[in-house]
């Protein structure tokens, strides 16, 4: 960790003003640099146990485990409704006052939106049929789904005031209890329905970390008044439904794979789903710690508002093209690490899989950027086509290719979704349009470490170096790497 870690960590900066400086955007690029470092660390804590907890479930098992923390993650987002972003949002751009009354009454919401998830998640696992492990295991997870919609709500303040440290730490530890509990549970011989329970723990460990960062900046205590909520509502009703349909697309598939494909090949798909979702998770995790800059520009800053989308559309090519590289090449090296022999068939779904990384990071910028924007109609026609799409493609593709299928499904949406999102906010706002002038040099750069690290004869851990090599010494001959990026991981913050 960098010498500059303690004072990001312990700095308060009051009011948000943090959010109105020019330090906001090197403060932003340091601590989601922080974030993304935790986020790797933990990965790497992650892989001790990942391969274990496969080996040690099977395929079966293993989809069996996955369905379920899809219908979680479904659940909580049909619930959480954008609330964590919404609440970003205000706390960004209101007065002291207005903020504790606020996350006092977000907090209760939140909490009555996440008893309703966790019923109907149960509900679903009983219609669906699922055996009476995975119904078993979508109650025990429900629990982590109440404590997990707390978290997020209490990590608001963090979020907002750029304090990227703290919410760093919180992700790691997150991520470093998952892996110690499932180890343990792996040299136990744990059946299923145990690996149910580590969310609900790790989500409980996590709750209490950051209650204890932000008690003194905000009421914690939950208010339930319906009044107030239906205040809140009015606005969080279209928030809801513009931010839900964007996130349950990815996880519709896994459901239809549970639904209408082989025990087995749901299996195989879950392998390649779960090592993506891994690195998915990293596009949303940056844009969202730049949440309450472009908020705040959105309000007050045009031209700094089209500056930030501008670097944002930059990164997320490099930085979505770099992990795409990454998966493609390294599918073999991927899957013959964390599931062994018995997951080959997921080596051609990752590398479909990984084709689509890329369209991940550009939906994540783009799909902020249309909320900073407050343009929730277009977001809830896009995100909607985009869920029937994945229902449509999914019951004709995967009853024909099972697996494969589902990974044309899944990579072909990310795609769609990122063209659509640039498009609506090239034609709304078309100051906001991003320029393309270093399109053509990212796509050369890419192309020849595409190029030569599919061409070595080698095994596919070492074409990735390679591959990684070609483009970090391309990017930079062409110039393609931002100079504001090296001059702020340089520069320390502010005094």
């Amino acid at each position: 960790m960098s010498t500059d870690a303690p004072e990001e960590i312990v700095e308060v900066i009051p009011d948000g003003d943090i959010l109105a400086s020019r330090e906001a955007g090197g403060r932003f690029l340091r601590g989601s640099g922080m974030r993304v470092g935790a986020f790797g660390a933990g990965l790497a804590v992650g892989l001790i146990a990942t391969p274990l907890v496969t080996r040690h479930l099977g395929p079966v098992g293993w989809g069996h485990f996955i369905t379920v923390t899809s219908v979680i993650f479904i659940a909580a987002a049909l619930t959480e409704g954008g609330v964590a972003n919404l609440g970003v949002r205000e706390f960004s751009t209101s007065g002291e006052h207005e903020r504790r009354s606020f996350m006092s009454d977000l907090l209760g919401l939140r909490l009555a939106l996440s008893l309703l998830g966790a019923a109907g998640a149960i509900v679903f696992a009983l219609l669906a049929g699922y055996q009476h492990v995975l119904v078993l295991g979508t109650a025990i997870a429900s629990l982590g789904l109440l404590l997990e919609g707390a978290r997020v709500t209490l990590a608001i303040p963090l979020t907002a005031r750029l304090r990227l440290g703290w919410l760093a730490i919180s992700d790691f530890t997150g991520q470093a209890v998952t892996a110690v509990l499932m180890i343990a549970l792996v040299v136990a011989g744990a059946s299923l329905l145990p690996f149910y329970a580590v969310a609900v723990i790790v989500a409980a460990v996590t709750v209490t970390l950051t209650f204890s960062l932000v008690r003194g900046e905000v009421d914690l205590r939950p208010s339930f008044s319906p009044t107030r909520w239906r205040t809140l509502m009015s606005e969080s009703f279209v928030y809801t439904a513009a931010t839900t349909l964007g996130v349950i697309y990815f996880q519709v598939v896994i459901i239809a794979m549970s639904l209408i494909s082989t025990k087995l090949q749901t299996g195989y798909f879950s392998l390649a789903f779960r090592a993506l979702s891994i690195i998915n998770g990293i596009p949303w995790l940056l844009v969202a710690s730049a949440f309450p800059i472009l908020a705040r520009a959105a309000r007050d800053d045009r031209d700094r508002l089209r500056y930030a989308l501008q670097r944002l559309f930059d990164g997320s090519l490099v930085v979505g093209g770099f992990f795409s590289l990454c998966v493609v090449v390294g599918a073999q090296f991927a899957v013959d690490f964390i599931g062994g022999a018995k997951f080959q068939p997921s080596v051609e779904v990752l590398e479909i899989l990984g084709a689509g990384a890329a369209g991940t990071f550009l939906v994540a910028t783009w799909s902020f950027a249309l909320l900073t924007l407050r343009l929730y109609r277009e977001l809830i026609w896009i995100n909607g086509v985009a869920v029937l799409l994945a229902v449509g493609l999914s019951a004709i593709l995967i009853p024909a290719d099972a697996a494969r299928g589902a990974g044309i499904v899944t990579a072909t949406l990310e795609v769609s979704l990122a063209l659509a999102y640039g498009a609506v906010l090239s034609i709304r706002h078309p100051d906001l349009r991003p320029s393309l002038a270093q399109v053509p040099r990212v796509l050369l750069a890419f192309a020849l470490a595409f190029g030569v690290a599919e061409v070595v004869p080698v095994y596919s851990l070492l074409a990735v170096l390679i591959g990684v090599l070609v483009l970090v010494v391309m990017l930079f001959a062409l110039r393609v790497v931002p100079a504001e990026f090296l001059q702020a991981i340089r520069r320390r913050p502010a005094e």
